[in-house]
């Protein structure tokens, strides 16, 4: 299956965009990518065969020792990866096979290691103080790359942040680089797909990026990237220094949303800076300045409490102690607070310490009510739970402090966004990635989605379960439902739940084994329809047989399957995907009160239904319903 081809094409000595841009870094990126990968003009062999579950088990499709080997030595490991990650490997080295920019990132860095000393799972904000804490360090240039940005309080924190990292770079003597890209749809598109953004456009009133006497020394460069009509630019990562990358499933908006970053270290960075310069596409005025210096290969890396960036979270501390120091941490006014650094406004506070960040978090969350209370970042509502010794009930800890560990493998596993409508652009590392979870399974395959109705993912679930594979789905009631209603948009999760039960007929065994749940927040005894805008889950992660998990920004629906730019990385290890998993059991009582019975349908213990689950949409108003949320996608108010 695999050809010798690929050995050349993935060496590691060999040349990337990165190292061909570092030659000539002031040369348009896609010059540089016409160089080094001539595109092919002859018509591209379909692999959907190769790719779908024609090569399942039963009918012979079990990769060969020589394959594992030959995708063995495509990548850049400390050692040997497992048999599941090289056999899902494999599957996207296919895709590259045809189309060696298919993973959105060059050959030789397709596949690489990392270390993950932090994840989190929680409301936006948490999330977005993080990446406010690692953008102030920052030393030359920043990377920063969101689906949507749009005024509000989560981009006033991150602004604030390129201010006090703009102080700081002033104090140093320094001037740092930051190249940032989001998709705000505009007709120039349709000429170019790569909008430079002019700074009269950029600060107006519905992006407020700081201007450049705010930022006196930060040059920042700003670009809009949509491929007409519904190629979405639906990325959400930052790259820092080139050392280290927080790779999120939330905009920089405000939401209900709980969401899902990562931070990841090692030389898997190099993968993702190389992913970035692909998506920026220009010319770079001023250039990154790390573009010509890769930094060395780390030797060791910190965790826990050695961490610069992310001390330990969890410090024990009793409560009176977290609550004072919570009091310091908001009265930054008084100038009494410590170690704590103000920015240049006296307003937010970065911690010197880590473990300053650490109690703030903690004594947000002492009780159940601050629990709820952390929770209503949209419509406030009360707490229907509580922590009263429920089997499988865990308390609520969104700071997952990973355990230390030496670089695992990982693979960038990506996909290019897609302008042309229709359902047949599947050759890309993504999709291989994701029908390979769920062709090489051996006992269970774990997603959380706000949505599960791309085609290829839903018929792989069902070959699963009818061959003995236990899939288990969290997903969200009434998600973008009026955007799932358009015309080859798949449909609600409510349809498809419905229609993948009533599909597998009289089976009951694969019926067992096709659990359904609805998103339930933790601090709630039933799930919630989205609709409300209350308690949210945008969270998009994937684990197979507790030893293989892709996190990152791809959704299982139709736009983000065949239309939409998703960065992802796919990690071998059995000790991050438990932690993984314990944390979406801590941070969520979806498994305690959300699945669905048998027929797709949620339903109390007295037989009731939810009283927001009406079903799908019937009649002519039908089609009018998904024009308004593809209107609400275009503007941000979708569940992008």
């Amino acid at each position: 299956m695999l050809s010798d081809s690929l050995l050349t094409l993935t060496a590691r000595d060999g040349p990337t965009v990165t190292s061909e841009l570092a030659k000539a870094p002031n040369k348009k990126v896609e010059l540089v990518v016409e160089e080094l990968y001539k595109p092919k003009h002859a018509k591209v062999e379909k692999l959907l065969d190769k790719l779908h579950l024609g090569k399942s088990k039963e009918k012979g499709g079990e990769v060969t020792k020589e394959d594992l080997d030959i995708a063995a030595r495509c990548g850049d490991w400390e050692g040997r990866p497992s048999d599941l990650f090289l056999k899902m490997y494999a599957d996207v080295l296919l895709t590259i096979e045809k189309d060696p920019l298919a993973g959105l990132v060059s050959p030789p860095l397709l596949g690489s290691t990392g270390v993950i000393p932090l994840s989190i799972v929680s409301v936006i904000p948490d999330i977005i103080d993080h990446m406010a804490d690692v953008i102030v360090r920052a030393k030359h240039e920043i990377f920063f790359a969101t689906n949507f940005w749009e005024a509000s309080d989560s981009a006033t924190t991150i602004t604030d942040a390129f201010k006090e990292l703009s102080r700081r770079a002033g104090e140093r003597g320094d001037r740092v680089v930051i190249k940032l890209m989001y998709d705000r749809g505009t007709p120039k598109q349709v000429v170019d797909n790569h909008q430079f953004v002019e700074p009269k456009d950029y600060t107006g009133e519905r992006v407020k990026l700081p201007a450049p006497n705010e930022i006196p020394n930060i040059d920042l460069e700003v670009v809009n990237y949509h491929v007409p009509p519904v190629g979405t630019f639906h990325a959400k990562y930052v790259v820092i220094d080139r050392e280290i990358v927080i790779l999120q499933s939330n905009n920089i908006q405000d939401r209900v949303n709980v969401e899902m970053m990562t931070h990841i270290e090692g030389p898997i960075v190099q993968s993702f800076y190389d992913m970035a310069l692909l998506s920026w596409n220009n010319a770079m005025n001023p250039p990154l300045p790390l573009l010509n210096q890769p930094p060395p290969k780390p030797t060791s890396y910190d965790f826990g409490d050695e961490h610069v960036d992310i001390q330990k979270k969890d410090v024990g501390a009793t409560e009176d102690h977290s609550r004072a120091l919570l009091m310091e941490h908001h009265e930054y006014a008084t100038g009494v607070n410590g170690d704590a650094e103000k920015d240049a406004r006296g307003g937010k506070v970065y911690d010197a310490t880590n473990a300053d960040e650490s109690r703030r978090l903690q004594a947000a969350l002492h009780d159940e009510a601050a629990v709820s209370a952390h929770l209503n970042t949209g419509t406030p509502i009360s707490a229907t739970a509580k922590e009263d010794g429920t089997k499988g009930h865990q308390k609520f800890k969104p700071l997952v402090l990973h355990e230390r560990h030496d670089p695992v493998p990982m693979a960038l596993v990506n996909r290019r966004p897609k302008g042309t409508p229709g359902h047949g652009d599947v050759e890309n590392s993504q999709d291989a990635a994701f029908l390979a979870a769920f062709k090489y399974a051996e006992k269970q395959v774990f997603i959380q989605t706000p949505t599960f109705n791309g085609p290829p993912i839903v018929e792989a679930a069902l070959e699963a379960v009818r061959r003995g594979v236990e899939v288990i789905i969290f997903a969200d009631l009434g998600f973008n439902d009026e955007g799932e209603l358009l015309p080859m948009q798949g449909g609600t999760n409510e349809m498809v739940a419905e229609k993948m039960y009533k599909e597998l007929g009289d089976n009951e065994e694969a019926k067992k084994l096709l659990r359904w749940f609805w998103y339930t927040g933790k601090d709630q005894a039933t799930p919630l329809n989205a609709k409300d805008k209350s308690r949210n889950c945008h969270v998009k992660l994937m684990i197979v047989d507790e030893h293989v998990g892709i996190q990152g920004n791809g959704n299982q629906d139709v736009q983000s399957w065949f239309h939409s730019q998703e960065i992802n990385v796919m990690v071998d290890s059995a000790e991050i995907c438990k932690e993984w998993f314990f944390a979406m059991h801590s941070n969520q009582n979806t498994h305690l009160h959300g699945e669905l019975q048998k027929d797709g349908i949620w339903r109390d213990s007295e037989g009731k239904k939810l009283p927001g689950a009406t079903g799908a949409p019937k009649g002519p108003f039908k089609s009018l319903i998904g024009v308004k949320g593809a209107v609400q996608r275009v503007r941000g108010e979708g569940g992008f």
